[in-house]
């Protein structure tokens, strides 16, 4: 499938293509999915601070390599846009929120009976795990 220009996947998240992506996952791919980042932006300073952590815990790369990791991330790591979970379509739900098809139907007909003003809401409806909505708590909009 095709990414979204925000970088989501309907399987797995993925990296967006530019300069610096090899060298990005080589890095961080040995201890965990460079996919992580996704939606989590920071300025060069935070990512900076955030790599040399990765060299503290025995991230091993040329200063070259990590100051490409940063320029990257800087570059290319934005914020996710916002689910509008009272208007967004099945699909919309599925992919965003990264739910089940079923997931996304249940909050559907869920909305049909009264509009979502809270996360709370979210969390009541049975199927649904609220471990899931809280995952992407900070993309919802009421």
């Amino acid at each position: 499938m095709a990414l979204s220009t925000v970088g989501i996947a309907q399987d797995k998240p993925q990296l967006p293509d530019a300069p610096g992506k090899a060298v990005t996952q080589k890095l961080c791919n040995t201890c965990h999915g460079a996919e992580i980042v996704l939606g989590k932006p920071h300025s060069e300073d935070g990512w900076g601070a955030i790599v040399a952590d990765m060299v503290q815990r025995g991230a091993k790369g040329s200063d070259e390599d990590f100051y490409d990791v940063v320029q990257y991330l800087t570059a290319n790591i934005k914020s996710l846009p916002k689910i509008k979970v009272n208007i967004a379509t099945a699909k919309e739900l599925e992919a965003g929120l990264r739910l089940s098809s079923t997931e996304a139907d249940l909050i559907i007909q869920a909305r049909e009976k009264a509009k979502f003003k809270t996360i709370a809401d979210l969390k009541t409806i049975p199927g649904i795990e609220a471990k899931k909505i809280d995952a992407q708590k900070n993309r919802l909009e009421f």
